[in-house]
């Protein structure tokens, strides 16, 4: 058996809920375990230096109406949006960072100051906890950036650690030893005391990206892994609030065909420790 998990990036306070329902509808309706990292206090004026969007562009998540707004949104004061998730069936929540805004050049948890870090952690769980009366036990860093300082904390408050790759010059040097263990026998994960570190193939279901080649990649990614993580955005679903229709049956489909297959189970990350 090989195990799937969907892991959707970045809902916050803004999260347009009928994006959700038309991007997810296959998964909803048959209730098909779908996990979400959530920022807990997004910041308006986070920007991106990715390629796709322009350098110092707004996250692409953001509203027009708000973007450049230096202010913080708790997710918890959406009550619309909460009411919304709390009818999702197996729906699992990850902490994203804290508002997702970082320090130009760094983004938000490539930050080397222990006390900053522990406030946006600490006060990122308290707004998690109030959002959905529970702790998260899985860790998302925005753009899969984290300092030597960061990921300290993250495996002391967190059970995994789920990222596109494992820089092994931010972990230390008995981890070092699982990662080169890792890279010899081509596993995508190390478990070091009480924390499980996951990669995963990054955003494929992507609207920058030729659909054909990134099922290619998808399927050579999970025919060589037991475990294997599918990043999805629900806004690149969107082009200017307008349905990309060919990315959502692109992604509808190969979920279709996991979800029917007896050689995969489709999972949340809460499944995981007892698997690794």
């Amino acid at each position: 058996m090989k195990y799937i998990l969907i892991r959707d990036d970045d809902l916050n306070y803004h999260t347009d809920i009928n994006h959700l329902k038309v991007a997810y509808e296959y998964i909803f309706e048959n209730d098909i375990p779908i996990n979400f990292a959530t920022i807990p206090a997004v910041n308006t004026s986070s920007k991106t230096s990715s390629s796709d969007f322009g350098e110092g562009s707004y996250e692409p998540f953001i509203p027009v109406e708000v973007a450049g707004v230096d202010r913080e949104w708790e997710i918890d004061k959406n009550r619309e949006l909460i009411e919304f998730l709390s009818t999702i069936n197996n729906a699992e929540y990850l902490l994203h960072g804290y508002s997702h805004k970082g320090e130009a050049p760094l983004y938000e948890f490539e930050e080397n100051d222990e006390k900053i870090l522990k406030e946006k952690l600490n006060k990122g769980l308290e707004i998690y906890k109030r959002a959905f009366k529970a702790e998260p036990k899985t860790f998302v860093a925005p753009q899969d950036k984290y300092s030597a300082q960061a990921f300290s904390m993250i495996k002391e408050k967190f059970d995994i650690f789920s990222l596109g790759w494992i820089d092994k010059s931010r972990i230390s040097f008995s981890q070092k030893v699982k990662y080169y263990i890792k890279k010899i026998t081509k596993d995508n994960f190390i478990k070091d005391s009480n924390i499980t570190i996951i990669e995963h193939p990054g955003c494929l279901f992507s609207k920058f990206k030729p659909q054909d080649e990134s099922i290619q990649i998808l399927d050579r990614y999970i025919s060589n892994h037991d475990i294997s993580i599918i990043v999805v955005h629900h806004w690149e679903f969107f082009d200017n609030g307008k349905a990309n229709v060919a990315l959502i049956e692109s992604f509808k489909n190969k979920m279709v065909e996991l979800n029917n297959s007896n050689e995969y189970k489709i999972i949340n990350f809460k499944e995981l420790s007892s698997l690794i």
